[in-house]
């Protein structure tokens, strides 16, 4: 038996919007302890990872593990039809292979995804050794993404002692990010050894929407790693994090 319910829908269609930009389709596993969902994209440059607990629903009833297989663009078209005061149900229908989501407000809207069949394969957990981290200001991120993506397709990320600078350049122009200590966008600051790399603006715009403008990122890089990305989720209780592959800047 599974049957889930939470108060608002936000947590859920926030995260599945944000991943459904990414990965295409995804494995569920459900325990009685909560959700879980590692993947990487089809490139395999960017790994989700993803984990709900059971304390983040009003309801949670889980009776023994199961693995889900959905799209990912089909269970965000409907979850993009939630309205905020929703309250939001889900239930797996065994004999369809269905997932039901129920969205209950001034009326009760149901819908069914089909589930599909996705073989388990297990991702190692990548062990690197970042050595600088920041907390920013989500919205500041965004606005540097986008100005960044109006001159070019790859941004240099920096993070040293003195902050997090942004840095893209092409031969239309250039566009630079600076968050200095003490800036109100720039929350924690700690840096052992200065970290420096370059990565795609599409990808880090595509994560990044998993945040409101007032949400706080977690960022980890270290020199030519890939960078890290944490976000909070229901109130500290879930995880969404983010793994983007660096790109190799030419000599």
């Amino acid at each position: 038996m599974v049957k889930l319910r939470m108060e608002d829908s936000k947590i859920w269609k926030t995260c599945i919007s944000a991943m459904s930009n990414l990965i295409e389709e995804a494995l569920f596993k459900l325990t009685p302890d909560g959700i879980k969902m590692k993947a990487m994209d089809p490139s395999h440059v960017a790994l989700v990872d993803f984990e709900l607990p059971a304390a983040a629903f009003a309801d949670y009833e889980v009776k023994r593990a199961v693995s889900l297989g959905m799209n990912l663009a089909e269970m965000n078209k409907i979850m993009a039809r939630a309205k905020a005061e929703d309250e939001f149900f889900m239930e797996l229908d065994e004999e369809k292979n269905r997932l039901s989501l129920t969205f209950k407000g001034t009326s009760t809207r149901k819908f069914s995804l089909s589930l599909i069949d996705l073989s388990e394969s297990e991702l190692p957990e990548p062990k690197l050794q970042f050595t600088a981290s920041t907390d920013i200001v989500a919205g500041v991120v965004q606005d540097g993404l986008k100005d960044a993506e109006i001159v070019g397709d790859n941004v240099k990320c920096e993070l040293t002692d003195e902050g997090f600078f942004m840095l893209t350049e092409s031969d239309t122009g250039t566009t630079e990010l600076k968050l200095h200590k003490g800036d109100p966008g720039l929350l924690k600051l700690n840096v052992k050894q200065p970290a420096r790399a370059m990565f795609n603006i599409s990808y880090l715009i595509n994560m990044t929407k998993a945040a409101s403008s007032t949400d706080n990122i977690t960022i980890n890089m270290g020199t030519n790693l890939p960078i890290q990305l944490d976000f909070p989720i229901a109130e500290g209780k879930g995880k969404l994090r983010f793994l983007l592959a660096p790109r190799i800047e030419a000599e």
